[in-house]
């Protein structure tokens, strides 16, 4: 159960950061930043319960907010370093942005 809980808090908090890393930064056609932005935040209630079932109460910290309480980014390659140790097969992300 705790390693459950403890790959899907990497999930969940991955994603709400890589869909935020490209809210502002790739996408620059509005229907793809609308629907990316209805994931994000879905994205970040599945990471806030995660959170909580972990630990009871809590809902973000210092590792995933800034210091305005927002959610941290994460660019494409970042994301993919994040994810590798759960993707078996080898993603080249030379052409991703740093």
């Amino acid at each position: 159960y705790d390693s459950f809980l403890a790959v899907a808090q990497v999930f969940e908090d991955t994603g709400v950061r890589a869909y935020k890393g490209q809210a502002g930064n790739l996408i620059s056609n509005n229907d793809v930043l609308t629907a990316a932005l209805n994931i994000h935040s879905v994205e970040a209630r599945h990471a806030a319960y995660i959170r909580d079932l972990i630990s009871n109460g809590s809902f973000a910290d210092n590792t995933v907010i800034d210091m305005n309480g927002l959610d941290t980014s994460r660019m494409p390659s970042e994301v993919l370093a994040a994810a590798g140790a759960y993707i078996k097969t080898k993603i080249n992300g030379a052409n991703l942005p740093v």
